[in-house]
């Protein structure tokens, strides 16, 4: 139910940002957007290990390279630095 207003507010967005959430929360939200989406495409971009499974659980992932070391751009199908 709760799932179902989160999903009226997100398809009125262009963009989403998920912050201060933990790498599970953020994997479910992908998923989430993914079966409710199907014909839209989703993005993940990290910058760390608790970013990993947000970036593989997404259609197209992102990962910078930068302090927090390597496992995000490992993880990626593109990496920036």
């Amino acid at each position: 139910m709760l799932q179902n207003y989160f999903m009226k507010v997100v398809c009125e967005s262009k963009v989403v940002i998920a912050c201060r959430m933990s790498p599970k929360q953020k994997a479910d939200l992908v998923e989430l957007m993914k079966q409710s989406q199907p014909d839209k495409r989703v993005l993940g971009v990290g910058d760390g290990a608790n970013d990993v499974s947000m970036i593989t659980a997404a259609h197209v992932g992102v990962g910078i390279s930068g302090v927090e070391g390597r496992q995000a751009v490992g993880a990626s199908d593109y990496a920036i630095g």
